[in-house]
């Protein structure tokens, strides 16, 4: 008897109208008819509901509980949510793929499930050691900010005087004003990180063997004194993954989440919308995926991207 395929789920994270997804889970079908798809749908965005995105899109849907606010753990407890989801109703699979549906392939996918099907390793995503002054984020405190804080949310109108605070930031250590995800005020708490457990952080976006993401569901389920730690951080969703894997000492990780994006020069934590002039780039590189797109601002570079995906 020869070896069984490898069944390859995509997890789709949505917040928008089912124009773009509608796209890419035709690209998805079409290019693995034997894959699953899942789509997390935040309707509290307001362009559509689940069940109007499931109408239209034909592919199984679930709502997000929450709205997904950026900066917090409603992000990334789609994710959990979806795990449980494939878990309860008994859908069987070997790979968790995680996208948005912004999101859009950049080479043909039977290679990519290839390189699932052969690789030695039970994961790919970006990560490094927050703490790490020399960091993807080029800011040597960032993960410190980040992550060493208990924040909670201000109210907005003490968004004014939290600016005036805010300029103390670089001056005092146990106090810190964080306007970018807020108003939110963080306290330098006794965190769980020492020598034995580092902080990393990374990339939302990651492609886990059934193992990892079978773990990081008990894990959520145990709901441990880590997962608490990063439901009060700030972008938990870029760190909370990472911190458990890694740490865990279980899984080969290969530190690659296999796609392209361009964060040069932002400053809200958004990337680059991609256009048709950046082909060369997005198909030049070992990557399979790329984000961001959007459809109405340039279509075309989806069309010479499914030329090249067939």
């Amino acid at each position: 008897m020869g070896t069984p395929p490898t069944r390859v789920c995509y997890f789709i994270q949505n917040h928008l109208g089912p124009s773009q997804a509608r796209r890419l889970v035709a690209t998805l079908q079409r290019s693995c008819p034997g894959s699953f798809i899942l789509i997390g749908h935040d309707g509290f965005a307001g362009h559509a509901s689940a069940d109007e995105l499931r109408q239209a899109l034909g592919v199984d849907v679930f709502a997000f509980r929450e709205r997904g606010k950026r900066g917090y753990f409603s992000l990334i407890e789609p994710y959990f949510d979806a795990v449980d989801w494939l878990t309860r109703h008994g859908i069987d699979y070997d790979w968790l793929v995680y996208l948005s549906a912004q999101d859009y392939p950049t080479r043909p996918l039977r290679t990519f499930e290839e390189l699932l099907a052969a690789t030695e390793h039970d994961g790919f995503l970006r990560f490094w050691d927050a703490a790490d002054p020399v960091n993807p984020w080029g800011r040597r405190r960032q993960g410190v900010v980040r992550y060493h804080y208990r924040y909670s949310d201000a109210p907005g109108w003490a968004r004014p005087a939290l600016r005036l605070l805010r300029a103390g930031n670089g001056l005092q250590r146990l106090v810190h004003c964080h306007l970018t995800y807020g108003p939110r005020l963080g306290v330098r708490r006794r965190q769980p990180f020492d020598e034995n457990v580092r902080c990393y952080a990374g990339t939302q976006w990651t492609v886990l063997r059934r193992a990892c993401t079978e773990y990081l569901a008990e894990r959520r389920h145990n709901e441990d004194g880590l997962i608490e730690w990063f439901r009060r951080t700030i972008c938990p969703d870029e760190a909370v993954v990472q911190t458990l894997l890694v740490n865990s000492g279980r899984f080969r990780l290969a530190n690659d989440d296999l796609r392209y994006v361009d964060m040069a020069g932002s400053k809200d934590g958004r990337p680059r919308t991609l256009t048709a002039q950046d082909l060369p780039l997005l198909t030049s590189g070992p990557y399979y995926f790329a984000r961001k797109f959007d459809a109405e601002r340039d279509g075309e570079v989806l069309d010479l991207l499914d030329a090249r995906i067939g």
